[in-house]
């Protein structure tokens, strides 16, 4: 395979989560020919600064790829800036990138999923973005495994494109449209599958420092597409409280499974209404959940009190 993506990976204070999401990466098919960057933040405090340690003597050690280089940080970015201003220095160079946090687990054929349909979609310029997690099995409803396209990005792995890229921006005040147009933000809660306006006022006022949502704004408003397979190819192994912006995000993912696939692309670039109705469901379930769980824990925590 041609013209492989560079891989970008952010790194911060979690050792444990990086050797593994590293070690991943090195089971993957095309890993041994791919470059990997990594940026490495600096420590925000001195209770940081010894598990930042840790991982910066890691990373040192890393083998196995085309080319290691790392990018450590003198002073703490956070991981929305370390995530713009990281891509957009890679990008600019190689004009496609591969972007992982320190916590996916990815598949060994997560890097052959990513590359092809890079290649595939570089003139489509209506696919914004290619990730490795999904939301729904579509094998086990049909005998090929076939990617999908939604109007929906993700930050659980995603690839882009450099001239994809040039759309994000983080001056997002006409996002206050979706103030009064409620057909509109419907749409943009992916069918009030899950509040992504509330998140998207949580940046503008200054709450969060998301960078994730910033890009689904922009992309949204273009009308972009992201490509999903057809089951996921990446674990997300940072909801245990240790990763920022994930505190409130209880999702049971589903562990991947080792399978060898045959990927199958789609030649119609659109989202597909069913797909659109199952991926909402699916996110209706999640926040359902969720709601529960802290229910649960909060009666839990009640009768502990009460009766201690």
């Amino acid at each position: 395979m041609q013209n492989l993506a560079p891989i970008i990976l952010f790194v911060y204070n979690r050792p444990n989560h990086t050797k593994r999401t590293v070690e991943a990466l090195l089971l993957n098919n095309l890993a041994n020919e791919s470059e990997l960057f990594i940026f490495s933040d600096a420590s925000k405090d001195e209770q940081a600064k010894f598990n930042v340690d840790l991982v910066r003597t890691y990373i040192t050690g890393i083998k196995g790829f085309k080319s290691v280089k790392i990018i450590n940080r003198d002073t703490n970015y956070g991981l929305a800036k370390s995530i713009v201003e990281g891509v957009s220095e890679i990008i600019k160079i190689y004009g496609r990138v591969i972007v992982l946090e320190d916590d996916l687990v990815t598949h060994p054929q997560f890097l052959e999923f990513i590359n092809k349909a890079l290649d595939l979609y570089k003139e489509s310029k209506e696919v914004f973005s290619i990730t490795g997690y999904s939301h729904l099995n579509h094998s086990k409803v049909k005998s090929i495994n076939k990617a999908y396209f939604i109007k929906l990005t993700s930050t659980w792995s995603w690839a882009t494109w450099a001239d994809r890229w040039d759309f994000f921006n983080e001056d997002i005040k006409e996002s206050i449209i979706l103030d009064k147009d409620i057909k509109l933000r419907k749409s943009f809660n992916y069918d009030n599958s899950y509040d992504f306006y509330k998140m998207l006022k949580n940046r503008t006022g200054g709450k969060v420092k998301s960078w994730g949502i910033v890009w689904y704004w922009n992309v949204f408003i273009k009308n972009g597409l992201t490509l999903y397979p057809s089951e996921t190819l990446v674990d997300h192994i940072g909801l245990d409280g240790s990763g920022q912006n994930s505190k409130n995000y209880l999702i049971e993912m589903r562990k991947i499974k080792l399978n060898q696939y045959d990927f199958t692309y789609p030649i119609d670039i659109f989202e597909i209404e069913k797909d659109r109705i199952k991926v909402a469901n699916t996110l209706k379930r999640r926040k359902m959940n969720t709601i529960v769980k802290i229910l649960n824990s909060k009666i839990k925590n009640l009768l502990n009190f009460r009766y201690t």
